[in-house]
């Protein structure tokens, strides 16, 4: 960030603010790398420093680097939700001063100069490189970004507003980084690797025992701490219920100063969302692979239906891999075979208060969200189309009196089979 500072106006305007955590009303504790202040407006960026040429695919970044390809969420997607919920507090911190708060925008910053970047459509909105570029495909962040006027006057600060922001900041509670912050014994990663309105997902590491990662999700507090306690409580028991390899398994709850805190056990360091698998590995994956992960999910979601529990948000997103290397293979090479689990059962232990066994609404969406995941896994591959698949079962004679559990499994040997025949309704 040395040359932004550098290249900024040393004209009494623009002020800077690098490196700094806050607490959003949503309860997510961000970090920021720098938010910058001036007549263009109120810019937070999130940098980038990763090597390697960088490409998007269907609304993910991949980067690759020698042999390598890692996958990840847009940087430029993290920025706008960390700027989204800074215009939020700062809005808060300055009622009742006779104050216009203008949006906070928020951008991405790649500071590594060599690396190719190769970023089309909505994906390259918002993403600015260094002032003196060695790779020109980029907008220069200071040149196109900082130093440009506001052409928008919600975007626009007034000079009051400049002058009392320095104060806005303080009441909103700005500290400096923690650059690893620790639930317990374990340490954490200094930036989530998952972020969703509800939670903010990071790799843990003890620093006690000698053990594998874990996967740490902290929930945001949100308005009412008591509640999502007890929402988070729901959950960790109804996880812990569950006996299934197709189900992820909690270890501990615990408490952190930003909300309830769940320890997931990851028996390896290699662990991808679903989505994520399938972005950086599709082409790897055969006909009967497809039709096996779709089999695990299934098989999961018939032995929650079997104890009467609806997932109710299952998608891509909510399902986890890891790895099986054939017997010489690296680690690397074993996404061709993945193993799934199903996570994120926060609307399941939500609609499991009282022991209520899940409505046939809910039962319904778990049913073609199912074909929703197995269109997905197929997307690429000469298949049917699975849309309306999980409706027509539905209508068929005798189904509605099977119990959940069976109408999962029934579903799943026809996705199955249509993954490996390529018809959707084999017969």
């Amino acid at each position: 960030m040395e040359p932004i500072r550098r290249a900024l106006p040393d004209d009494g305007r623009h002020r800077a603010w690098a490196n700094f955590s806050f607490v959003s009303d949503t309860g997510h504790l961000h970090s920021v790398d720098l938010l910058v202040a001036g007549p263009g407006g109120l810019h937070l960026l999130e940098v980038d420093t990763s090597q390697g040429r960088l490409h998007n695919d269907n609304g993910f970044w991949l980067r690759t680097h020698g042999r390598n390809t890692k996958v990840s969420d847009s940087t430029r997607a993290v920025a706008a939700v960390k700027a989204q919920h800074l215009t939020a507090v700062l809005r808060r911190a300055a009622a009742g001063r006779f104050l216009t708060v203008p949006e906070v925008r928020g951008s991405a910053f790649l500071s590594d100069s060599r690396s190719p970047v190769d970023l089309d459509g909505p994906d390259a909105q918002g993403v600015f490189g260094p002032d003196e570029p060695v790779e020109p495909s980029l907008p220069r962040v200071t040149r196109d970004l900082l130093g440009q006027p506001a052409n928008d006057r919600g975007h626009r600060p007034g000079r009051r507003f400049l002058r009392a922001l320095p104060t806005l900041l303080d009441r909103v509670g700005l500290r400096p980084v923690e650059h690893w912050p620790r639930v317990g014994t374990w340490q954490l990663t200094a930036k989530p690797v998952s972020l969703t309105d509800r939670w903010q997902d990071f790799v843990a590491w003890s620093t006690v025992w000698d053990k594998a990662p874990c996967r740490v999700r902290v929930y945001a507090a949100g308005r009412s701490r008591a509640e999502t306690d007890a929402a988070v409580l729901r959950e960790y028991l109804l996880l812990r219920e569950f006996d299934h390899p197709g189900i992820v398994t909690v270890d501990t709850l615990e408490q952190h100063a930003s909300g309830p805190v769940l320890m997931f056990h990851v028996e390896k360091k290699n662990l991808l969302r679903l989505d994520h698998i399938l972005a950086l590995h599709r082409s790897r994956l055969t006909p009967d692979t497809r039709a096996d992960m779709i089999r695990q999910i299934g098989s999961a979601l018939a032995h929650a239906h079997a104890r009467e529990i609806a997932h109710g948000a299952l998608s891509t997103r909510a399902v986890i891999g890891t790895s099986r290397p054939a017997k010489g293979e690296r680690v690397g090479d074993g996404w061709s075979d993945p193993e799934l689990q199903i996570t994120d059962w926060h609307h399941a232990a939500t609609a499991a208060v009282g022991d209520d066994a899940p409505t046939a609404a809910a039962v319904t969406r778990d049913l073609r969200d199912l074909a929703a995941v197995a269109q997905e896994i197929c997307a690429d591959a000469p298949t049917a189309r699975f849309t309306g698949l999980a409706d027509r079962l539905a209508t068929e004679p005798g189904f509605a009196r099977l119990h959940p559990a069976r109408q999962i499994q029934r579903l799943t040997r026809r996705l199955a089979a249509a993954a490996v025949t390529g018809t959707a309704d084999p017969g």
